[in-house]
C-alpha cells in the first residue's frame, strides 16, 4: 500500500512535530489520536488516522508546513515568464545592425542545452555502468552520486522559511524552523526523487521559454529593425571551410527545411556572409527558429513531460521506511489485531477438541455403554464407576490429541494468519536496508516452510514467538486441562440431566409417589443406584425415543463443557500469548 503525496505529508509533518516540539500536543490528545488510530486496519492505515486526527488540531503556522512538498510547482509560472522576458532580452544584447551567425545569444541557447544533453548522457551512462557493476558483483569503477537531493535538503527549509515569514511573521519561528528542517530531512528520505524530479522538470521549462524568449525576440527584432548576418572569424576566413563549418552547424535544420519545402538552403549564402555587408537575415532567423527547434523545443518539451510522468506516479506512491515512530503509532492497533486472532484461534482450538471428544469418548465409548445399561440393565453405580474409568482411560489420548495435533494446528493457523497481516503491514513500508526483506522466511516448527514465506530476523521472530508464546500456555495449562476436563466430562455424563439421572430421578421419583418421602431423597437416590435394576425396568424408564433425545443432549451438553472449559484455559493465557508475540514483532521496526 502507497500513500498519497498529502497523506504522506501530513504523516511526516506530525512526526517532526512530536519530535521538535513535545508540548504540540497534550497526552490527552495523543491518546485521542492512539484511540483513533485503533478503529483502522493495522498499518498504514491506522497510522494516516492518527496523522489526520492531530493534524486538524495543529496551528495554522504548522499546518502551513506540508505546502513546501509542492515546491517549486508554485513558482512555475513565474520563473517561466521570467526566463521569457530573458531570453527576449537577449536579442539587445551585441551590435544593433549585425549578428553573427553561431556568436548569438540564440546560438548561445542552442550550445548551452547540448552541453546539459551530454552531461546528462555521461550521468546516465555511468549510472547504468554501476548497476551493471553490482549487478554482477563487481566493485563499481566510477560512482557518479548525485548531489541535487543533498543541496535541496538544506536550500528548501531555508527557502520555506522566508516565505513563512513574509506570510506569519516571526511568531513562533523557533520552533517553526526546527520543524521545517526535520520535515524537510523526513521528506528527502521518503520522496527525495519526487522533489528532484520536480526541480528538474521546472529547468526544463524554463530552459523552454528562455529559448522560447530568445527566438520571439529575434523575430520582434527583425519586424521593426533590418539587420544583417555576418562571419567574422580570425582563423576560419576561406569561403569552403565556413561552408562545411555552416553545413555541420546546421546540417539538421537544413535537411528539415528541405525536406519541409521550405527551401532556406537556397536562401542563404556562405559567399555573402564573408563581405562586409554579410547576408539578408530573414533565412537565417527562420534557420535559426528551426534549429531551437530541433535543439531545445522538442527534446525539452519531451524531457518535461517524462519527468510529469515521474512526478504523477511518484506523488500517489509515496511509502515510508518502517522504523521506531511508525512501530509505536501501530503496535496498538496490531496488539488489537493479534488479541483478536488468538481469540479466534483459541475458540477454533476448543471447538476442535470438543468435536475429538464428542467423537472419540462419548459417541464411541461412553453410548455404547449406556446402550448396554438400557438393554441388560444392572446397578447404577457400577455404570458411574465403568463411565468413570472409560473417561479416565480416554485422558491420555486426550492429552496426545492436543500435543500432537490440536495445539500444532493452532500454531499454524495462528502464525499464517498474523504472518499474512504483518506481511502487508511490512509491505506497506520501505525498509531502507533491505526493502525486499522486510519479512521473508518465517519458520516454524510444526509448520510447513513453503506456507509461510514472510522475511528474515522478523519473520523468525515472529513464528519463534508464536511457538514459544503457545507452548508457554500449553506449559500453564498443559498438565491440568486434560484432567479438569475428564471431570468435567464425568459430570456432565454422570450428571442429573443424562440418562443415568434421568433413570435415579424416574425411580426416585415413583417411590417418593409410593409414600417413601420419609425416607427422603438421598437415601431413595442412593438405594436406586445400589440397586440391581433388570433391563426391563430401565427400558421402560428410557423408551427409545427419549433415550435418544437425552443421547444427543449428553453430547451436545459435552462439547460445550469442554469447548468452556477450554475457552476458560486458554483465553486467560491470551494476553500473554499476544504480549509475546508483540515482544517479537517489534523487531520490525526496531531494526
Amino acid at each position: 500500500m502507497s500513500l498519497t503525496e498529502e497523506e504522506a505529508a501530513k504523516i511526516i509533518l506530525i512526526r517532526s512535530v512530536e519530535e521538535c516540539d513535545p508540548r504540540a500536543f497534550s497526552e490527552e490528545l495523543r491518546t485521542h489520536a492512539f484511540v483513533a488510530a485503533k478503529q483502522a486496519q493495522p498499518g498504514l492505515d491506522s497510522v494516516k488516522r492518527y496523522a489526520a486526527y492531530l493534524f486538524e488540531r495543529l496551528s495554522p503556522a504548522y499546518q502551513s508546513i506540508p505546502h513546501l512538498v509542492n515546491v517549486p510547482t508554485p513558482w512555475t509560472v513565474p520563473i517561466c515568464g521570467t526566463a521569457l522576458i530573458l531570453g527576449f532580452g537577449t536579442n539587445l544584447l551585441g551590435p544593433a545592425e549585425t549578428l553573427h551567425v553561431v556568436r548569438n545569444p540564440v546560438f548561445i541557447v542552442v550550445a548551452w542545452n547540448l552541453l546539459v544533453y551530454a552531461l546528462l548522457a555521461v550521468l546516465i551512462a555511468g549510472v547504468g555502468n554501476l548497476r551493471s557493476s553490482l549487478h554482477e558483483g563487481r566493485a563499481p569503477a566510477a560512482p557518479n552520486p548525485s548531489h541535487s537531493r543533498s543541496v535541496l535538503r538544506y536550500l528548501l527549509p531555508g527557502i520555506w522559511q522566508f516565505f513563512h515569514r513574509m506570510v506569519f511573521g516571526f511568531h513562533e519561528q523557533k520552533n517553526l524552523a526546527q520543524v521545517t528542517r526535520r520535515f524537510s530531512y523526513h521528506w528527502f528520505s521518503a520522496a527525495g526523487a519526487l522533489v528532484v524530479a520536480r526541480w528538474r522538470r521546472l529547468l526544463h521549462l524554463a530552459a523552454l521559454s528562455l529559448a522560447a524568449g530568445a527566438v520571439a525576440g529575434m523575430y520582434f527584432r527583425g519586424l521593426f529593425q533590418g539587420y544583417r548576418v555576418i562571419w567574422a572569424s580570425t582563423f576560419i576566413t576561406d569561403l569552403q571551410s565556413v561552408s562545411t563549418f555552416i553545413a555541420v552547424v546546421f546540417g539538421p535544420s537544413l535537411w528539415l527545411s528541405k525536406f519541409l519545402g521550405l527551401g532556406l538552403e537556397s536562401e542563404i549564402s556562405v559567399a555573402r556572409l564573408l563581405t562586409v555587408a554579410g547576408d539578408d537575415a530573414d533565412a537565417w532567423i527562420h534557420l535559426f527558429a528551426i534549429t531551437v527547434a530541433i535543439a531545445i523545443f522538442i527534446p525539452r518539451f519531451l524531457l518535461a513531460y517524462w519527468q510529469s510522468r515521474k512526478i504523477n506516479r511518484m506523488s500517489n506512491g509515496i511509502a515510508l521506511p518502517l522504523d521506531n515512530y511508525y512501530g509505536e503509532v501501530i503496535e496498538g492497533p496490531v496488539r488489537s489485531m493479534i488479541e483478536r486472532e488468538v481469540e479466534t484461534e483459541v475458540k477454533k482450538l476448543s471447538a476442535e477438541i470438543a468435536k475429538f471428544v464428542a467423537s472419540s469418548l462419548y459417541r464411541e465409548r461412553i453410548v455404547p455403554k449406556l446402550r448396554s445399561f438400557r438393554e441388560q440393565g444392572g446397578k447404577i453405580a457400577d455404570l458411574k464407576r465403568d463411565l468413570t474409568a472409560t473417561t479416565e482411560a480416554f485422558l491420555p489420548q486426550l492429552q496426545s490429541y492436543i500435543a500432537v495435533a490440536a495445539i500444532p494446528e493452532l500454531q499454524k493457523s495462528l502464525s499464517q494468519r498474523i504472518g499474512e497481516l504483518l506481511k502487508s503491514i511490512g509491505t506497506s513500508f520501505v525498509d531502507i536496508k533491505d526493502p525486499q526483506g522486510v519479512l521473508d522466511g518465517l519458520r516454524m516448527t510444526s509448520t510447513d516452510p513453503s506456507e509461510i514465506n514472510i522475511t528474515h530476523e522478523f519473520s523468525r521472530a515472529v513464528g519463534f514467538s508464536v511457538a514459544t508464546s503457545i507452548a508457554l500456555a500449553v506449559a500453564t495449562v498443559g498438565g491440568g486441562l486434560g484432567q479438569e476436563l475428564g471431570l468435567a466430562i464425568i459430570a456432565t455424563v454422570l450428571g442429573t440431566t443424562g440418562p443415568i439421572g434421568f433413570v435415579i430421578g424416574l425411580i426416585a421419583g415413583t417411590m417418593l409417589a409410593a409414600g417413601a418421602w420419609w425416607w427422603g431423597r438421598e437415601k431413595i437416590t442412593e438405594a436406586v443406584e445400589s440397586a440391581t435394576l433388570p433391563g426391563a425396568v430401565v427400558r421402560t424408564a428410557l423408551w427409545p425415543s427419549r433415550f435418544e433425545r437425552l443421547i444427543d443432549e449428553g453430547r451436545q451438553k459435552c462439547e460445550n463443557t469442554v469447548r468452556a472449559e477450554v475457552d476458560e484455559k486458554l483465553l486467560a493465557m491470551a494476553p500473554k500469548i499476544t504480549t509475546e508475540i508483540l515482544i517479537r514483532v517489534r523487531l520490525l521496526w526496531q531494526g
